[in-house]
């Protein structure tokens, strides 16, 4: 297939002249073969003329040999192949050809079918002479029959012919003319004209080729190579064509669509500035609000855990002032004995253990309660989990909910924020708890998968989700618990600190048989702590 443009306007060009030329060259040596050929018929109806002119004259003077000499002398010309006549009964008797003289003449040859129709004996000659252009061997010729007629001046003279007045015609004039000589000149008119074609067409070719090199080629392909230049995304492109046509409409049309699409971009790159501007303002305004979402949300859990700590607390205390007044009492008294001074040793270690253990308490909610960014760090899952679970004991003690442990022993060290994590625990805790009215089971398992991730599984037998709730339950304020006992936030919350930490969470729950939540966390996967 042609590609170039060049070669497609060449070829279409070369292609309409050669046929132009070819079929004027076909039309002209047509004409110039009829010419000849009715030339010839001419030379052809003249020497027939003379001949049978000559004959006549002759003929009744008694000069047969003058006439007979005639026709020899015409028969010898190169362009006539013979001169002959034949009598009624189809007998040569005379030829310039002497080797024909007495050959009786078929009315089937091609020299007589032209008068004799079908070979038959009737003669339909309409004109005083007939010709027809035949093969004979291997040239072409022209035959010309010349009917030779009866008259008074032929049987009213001795000296003619002694045949009688009732015979109508004598005898037939043949003059055959070769056409070589005309096959040749149209051969050799057929081969000059081809070189003149040829001529004019390489002339038109040339001239054709720096036209549309000029007008066509070159402007087409500075627009190919400019386009290219804008596929690239360089704008620099100016296209310089000084013709005022198509193709230079086309070039300043170009141009044009340039200096606007340097205008488009000017305002794209400028509306870019400042949506990259409003998106970081924005993005700044999101992580503030979400910082707050997640203060909020621990304050709310802080609120559900302060009051089962408070109760927790509350025994240690009640128990340390029992025994203060106790030993006070003791000392009020006169004499203090060696097993009450046992006592006191007893009571204080026991008083400093319970103290200890509110202080831990109390230490590990304000540890919780303390808004912080994400700091990763090298940390133990499994010692995470337990300090969320010391926060929810007592909750999970006053709904007499029973808590299963399956840590994997030796897990890796977690990369991650551990407050967050424990944030995140704590949220999915107190929503199984919530989940469950009085009595239950909470169980929390532990794993490591494919050497990069470790596997949080927290499962309860609450009530579970209805089905078509299951996809909203991380939607921020969606709950299905009273508005007093949640704030729909939790699991909000929860979704965007494993996020942070590009791991994902996954529920799986059905109604009356429980919930359970697959998290799963990246070992050691580096994480942007900008958040």
């Amino acid at each position: 297939m042609l590609k170039s443009l060049n070669a497609k306007i060449y070829l279409s060009i070369s292609l309409t002249i050669i046929i132009l030329f070819g079929f004027f060259l076909y039309i002209f040596l047509d004409h110039q073969k009829r010419i000849q050929i009715e030339d010839s018929f001419k030379e052809a109806s003249l020497i027939s003329e003379i001949i049978t002119k000559a004959t006549k004259f002759n003929m009744p003077l008694g000069n047969r040999n003058c006439a007979l000499r005639i026709m020899k002398i015409i028969g010898d010309q190169s362009a006539i192949s013979y001169v002959r006549l034949v009598n009624d009964k189809g007998i040569v008797t005379f030829s310039s050809n002497e080797d024909d003289l007495g050959e009786n003449v078929s009315k089937k040859s091609e020299s007589c079918v032209m008068c004799h129709i079908d070979g038959k004996d009737e003669i339909d000659m309409k004109h005083s002479s007939s010709f027809r252009i035949y093969q004979s061997g291997e040239e072409e010729v022209l035959g010309m029959m010349t009917p030779i007629y009866n008259s008074p001046n032929c049987y009213n003279n001795s000296n003619c012919h002694v045949h009688s007045s009732k015979i109508n015609k004598l005898g037939i004039l043949d003059v055959r003319m070769s056409l070589s000589k005309i096959k040749r000149e149209m051969k050799s008119s057929f081969f000059i004209f081809s070189i003149f074609l040829i001529a004019i067409l390489l002339f038109f070719i040339l001239i054709t080729a720096i036209i549309i090199s000029k007008f066509v080629t070159s402007p087409v392909k500075q627009l190919v190579a400019g386009t290219k230049k804008v596929a690239d995304g360089d704008l620099d492109v100016d296209i310089r064509v000084s013709s005022r046509d198509e193709i230079g409409q086309l070039a300043e049309s170009f141009n044009q669509m340039i200096i606007d699409l340097k205008i488009a971009n000017a305002e794209i790159q400028s509306w870019s500035i400042r949506l990259e501007r409003k998106i970081e303002e924005r993005t700044k305004k999101l992580y503030l609000a979400r910082a707050k979402l997640i203060q909020s949300e621990k304050m709310s859990s802080m609120g559900v855990l302060a009051s089962s700590v408070a109760h927790e607390i509350n025994n240690p205390l009640q128990g340390i002032l029992t025994y203060i007044k106790l030993m006070l009492k003791i000392l009020n008294a006169d004499n203090i004995s060696e097993k009450n001074l046992k006592n006191f040793e007893d009571y204080l270690i026991l008083m400093g253990s319970e103290i200890e253990r509110c202080g831990d308490m109390v230490k590990n909610l304000l540890v919780f309660s303390k808004q912080s960014k994400l700091e990763i760090r090298e940390e133990d899952l499994n010692i995470i989990i337990k300090n969320a679970l010391m926060l929810i004991e007592n909750k999970t003690k006053l709904q007499n909910i029973k808590i299963n442990c399956e840590y994997t022993p030796d897990l890796p060290k977690l990369s991650c924020d551990k407050l967050q994590i424990q944030q995140s625990l704590i949220a999915l805790l107190i929503n199984s708890c919530e989940a469950m009215d009085e009595k239950g089971e909470i169980t929390i398992k532990t794993a490591q998968f494919d050497n990069e991730y470790i596997i949080i599984s927290i499962s309860d037998s609450g009530n579970g989700i209805e089905e078509e709730n299951i996809h909203n339950i991380f939607d921020p304020f969606y709950t299905t618990k009273e508005a007093s006992k949640n704030t729909g936030l939790g699991l909000f919350v929860v979704y965007g600190i494993i996020k942070d930490h590009k791991g994902t969470i996954e529920v799986k729950s059905k109604l009356g048989e429980g919930t359970k939540f697959l998290i799963k966390l990246p070992i050691s996967r580096k994480i942007d702590g900008s958040n």
